[in-house]
Order: structure tokens, then C-alpha cells, then sequence
């Protein structure tokens, strides 16, 4: 089995939701979002079998909304959703499923 997996992957764009294109919505949401499903899909059965951990690095995004970061926001509050959902499936496996939400590092 698989004991652990950490799903990091995060890429943002900027732009108010009148401007923003969307592509730009679907770019951020292919990496951050279906990203990190699709690879826990695939490592769920092993990570399942060694009674594993599941580690999805949000934001403090994925649970407040900001101006000009509707594209990021959207796309952490898919995986927080994730997260919640996977949770309560895997707590049976023994599974531990732990969501991190960092703040925001550009403006400290």
C-alpha cells in the first residue's frame, strides 16, 4: 500500500469576474480541482489498504470568497468540498483524510 499522499499542486490567475475568461476558470480548475482528484482517485486503493493518510493543501480561499480571485476561490472550495466528502467516506477504512488552509503568503 500507499501510507500517504499530498496533494499540493495550486495555480492561480487574477481579474474580476466580468473580465475573467472561461478558460481561465477551466485552466485553474483542471490543475487545482480535478487535479487533485483524478490523483486520488488512482492512489485511493493502496492509500485505502495501508490504512493511509490523504493531504490536500486548500487555501484560506477555499472557504472565504475574494475580489479578482474567483478563479482560485472557486477551484479550493471544490477541493475543501472534496476533502469534506472523502473524509466521511474513508473514516470506515481508517483513513485519515487532513485538509490544510494556509493564509495568504504574497502579502505577509
Amino acid at each position: 500500500g500507499l501510507w500517504g499522499l499530498v496533494n499540493n499542486a495550486g495555480v492561480s490567475t487574477f481579474g474580476e469576474v466580468e473580465f475573467a475568461s472561461l478558460d481561465n476558470y477551466k485552466k485553474v480548475a483542471e490543475i487545482n480541482l480535478w487535479g487533485t482528484v483524478r490523483v486520488t482517485k488512482a492512489f485511493l486503493p493502496l492509500i485505502r489498504r495501508a490504512k493511509g493518510h490523504v493531504v490536500n493543501i486548500t487555501s484560506m480561499l477555499g472557504r472565504m470568497a475574494s475580489p479578482s480571485r474567483s478563479c482560485y476561490c472557486i477551484s479550493k472550495f471544490g477541493v475543501a468540498a472534496f476533502s469534506d466528502c472523502l473524509r466521511q467516506e474513508m473514516y470506515r477504512w481508517g483513513v485519515r483524510v487532513i485538509l490544510i488552509e494556509p493564509s495568504n503568503f504574497v502579502a505577509a
